[in-house]
């Protein structure tokens, strides 16, 4: 960057920690989101904006600066994810979740607006070239599914019984997504 006389990029990685759990959405990195999953109901909400961008609202967003801190916030937000024992595994998931890492790249560029005989500045500004911002911003999702559960394996009753069902209807949709992202007719 200093060859080319741009100042080098900076960066911000944030990251986020959400679960599915009873067609709940919860936030891991919530002290409270134990007591969410069991008591009450989850702030969290799902939108999409004009563009069809789909973003959330009231998830916990913690700046991370190395990867341990990073592999901390995982750990930290599956502490807090929901397990239970069934018969055929101690420490069941009960819950899809989902751990979300935002990178931010923003760099200052000069803008120089292009000049002629036709054209006129706006500004002085603008014939001298301004400062701005150029930014670039990416997200991955890391994706865990709970398994699909068959209730008389699991020996699953009452609540467990609940979660196996809503468990296996979150894999059943996302099965049809996945059908029809691939089926070449629709």
């Amino acid at each position: 960057a200093k060859e080319n006389n741009t100042t080098p990029p900076e960066f911000k990685v944030s990251a986020q920690f959400m679960e599915l759990y009873n067609e709940e959405i919860i936030d891991l990195f919530d002290n409270n989101a134990a007591s969410v999953s069991k008591n009450k109901k989850s702030g969290v909400r799902i939108h999409e904006d004009a563009n069809g961008n789909i973003y959330t609202v009231g998830v916990t967003s913690r700046n991370v600066t190395s990867e341990e801190e990073t592999l901390q916030c995982l750990k930290t937000g599956a502490f807090n994810r929901t397990t239970a024992s069934t018969n055929m595994n101690d420490q069941s998931s009960r819950s899809h979740a989902i751990f979300t890492i935002y990178v931010q790249q923003q760099r200052m560029t000069k803008v120089t607006a292009p000049f002629g005989p036709d054209t006129e500045a706006l500004d002085n500004n603008q014939q001298n070239g301004a400062d701005d911002f150029e930014m670039l911003t990416a997200k991955f999702h890391f994706v865990d599914l709970a398994g699909s559960e068959r209730l008389k394996r699991t020996g699953a009753t009452g609540e467990r019984a609940k979660e196996g069902i809503s468990i296996n209807c979150g894999l059943l949709a996302l099965g049809n997504v996945i059908s029809a992202l691939g089926d070449e007719t629709r």
